[in-house]
């Protein structure tokens, strides 16, 4: 559920440590609320995608752009806006990014049509790249070595009560109805938090980096466009039938993303700053890392997607209780982060895969439910296989970032956390598109409602418990790379 990775790198800077500041509640404060309003937007816009998709006749395949729009957006443009803050400032650019958040939330709110909402999407997306990181590096410079352990703890649980409140705030919003607003209130809110948040920035102390290293434009220009070429055919394919078009560009997008890696390792050897360090890539435990990411992260976007239609079309709950339902994985996602460095303390690298297999189990036992209950109301059955699930993704998800980075140089850490951040998104669209074909198809395969919704989500299901399948040879595989 969380959606950035702490840069731990001792970053260089201008400023002072400033907790000694004569508003320092008001400096955490105006750190902290920027990721609970980056983390917990995702989650208020899933909760509500049926509300949109109604609201503005649109089709499932634009509800799915709505979401990877944002998502792709903040995946490439991340590491170029931490660079521009280490550049022209990270306190400034932070205003700049949530000051842009905040009209496109607005721009969401105002949206007449869904052409309309997507674009401000984006803008959303490439204001949360910019402001993002500053809160890491902000957090670095402000704070003494032996507090910043405390604080970036501070950081993580925020992410948590951001996704576990997300849910659970956005079903609120669509039952309260403030305003006759429906779903616009969900991005309304963001613009008040953002507002907010502009109030407290000036309690921040200016940092900067003395590096001026040339961005590396050419590298986020080709990423992006291969990005762009993989996901969009995959949302848009099925709805268009397939054209030639559209297969040409997912067939094209592997050369595209071969030529970004080129380029990339080409830089390095001329001795620049890449957009991405790919020689990582070289080692075997981050590399088992990063396609764990891919996997855990692109198969939670994608229960969190088909678990709010099935809860909202096919069973007609209200947008509140169907987040108060997916925030009970949220409780079992937080109880097992809570406790997973304990229990790694005595199985290593293998919590991983005991987290996988006990994310295999949740899925499984919630496609079991869900065929013996059908479009049954009561749902209480599903509550075991989502606590299942919740507990075996915090299992993984919260050691993985250690575990990772723990045999990373120290000279590389930062340039491998903005990896493991943007792996991270694009692990979010791509899980989104590749469901989407899942559950159209069944959908349109079956006939009536009934049959359809429960059909569809029983199959989605049992596809992400063989992806969650996929984790476990590579959770094996990293933790025998991972001894010392």
């Amino acid at each position: 559920m969380s959606n950035a990775v702490p840069n731990v790198t001792d970053l260089p800077q201008h400023s002072v440590p400033a907790e000694g500041g004569r508003r320092p509640l008001l400096m955490l404060a105006a750190l902290l609320l920027p990721v609970f309003m980056a983390v917990a937007n995702v989650f208020i816009v899933n909760v509500a995608t049926p509300s949109i998709q109604k609201g503005l006749s649109a089709s499932f395949a634009d509800v799915q752009f709505v979401l990877t729009a944002y998502t792709l957006t903040y995946a490439v443009l991340l590491i170029i806006g931490g660079r521009l803050g280490d550049r022209f400032g990270r306190r400034r650019i932070l205003f700049v990014g949530v000051a842009g958040f905040t009209l496109a939330s607005l721009l969401c709110g105002l949206s007449t049509g869904v052409g309309f909402l997507i674009t401000a999407r984006v803008l959303q997306g490439m204001s949360a790249a910019l402001f993002t990181p500053q809160v890491l590096s902000l957090i670095q410079a402000n704070y003494l070595p032996e507090r910043r352990g405390a604080i970036f703890g501070m950081y993580g649980a925020t992410q948590g009560i951001a996704a576990a409140l997300g849910q659970v705030i956005g079903g609120l919003l669509l039952r309260l109805n403030p305003g006759g607003l429906e779903w616009r209130a969900v991005f309304f809110l963001s613009v008040l938090i953002g507002v907010l948040i502009l109030i407290m920035i000036p309690f921040i102390p200016e940092s900067s980096s003395p590096d001026r290293t040339k961005l590396d434009w050419v590298g986020a220009l080709l990423v992006a466009a291969g990005l762009l070429m993989l996901v969009y055919p995959l949302v848009q394919g099925q709805r268009d039938g397939w054209p030639v078009s559209l297969v040409a560009s997912l067939i094209l997008a592997a050369p595209l993303l071969i030529l970004f890696a080129w380029y990339e390792r080409r830089l390095l050897r001329r001795g620049r700053i890449p957009f991405m360090n790919v020689t990582l890539f070289g080692q075997p435990v981050f590399t088992f890392g990063i396609f764990i990411i891919l996997v855990l992260m692109s198969s939670m976007a994608a229960f969190f997607l088909v678990t709010a239609y099935m809860l909202q079309i096919g069973l007609q709950f209200s947008a509140l209780l169907s987040g108060l339902v997916i925030s009970l994985m949220g409780v079992g996602y937080f109880l097992g982060s809570l406790f997973s460095s304990r229990i790694a303390a005595r199985l290593g690298p293998h919590i991983l895969t005991v987290g996988s297999i006990l994310s295999i189990a949740g899925y499984l036992l919630l496609a079991w439910a869900v065929r013996s209950t059908g479009m049954s109301s009561d749902i209480e059955v599903w509550f075991p296989g989502l606590a299942i699930l919740g507990i075996g993704q915090g299992f993984v998800a919260a050691p993985l970032t250690h575990i990772v980075l723990a045999k990373i140089r120290k000279a590389d850490i930062g340039s491998a956390s903005g990896i493991l951040t943007t792996s991270t998104q694009v692990a979010n669209a791509i899980g989104i598109a590749l469901i989407g074909i899942v559950w159209l198809n069944a959908l349109q395969s079956r006939a009536g409602m009934h049959t359809a919704y429960s059909g569809a989500y029983s199959l989605s299901l049992l596809v992400l418990a063989a992806a969650a399948a996929v984790m476990l040879p590579l959770a094996l595989l990293l933790a025998g790379r991972s001894r010392p």
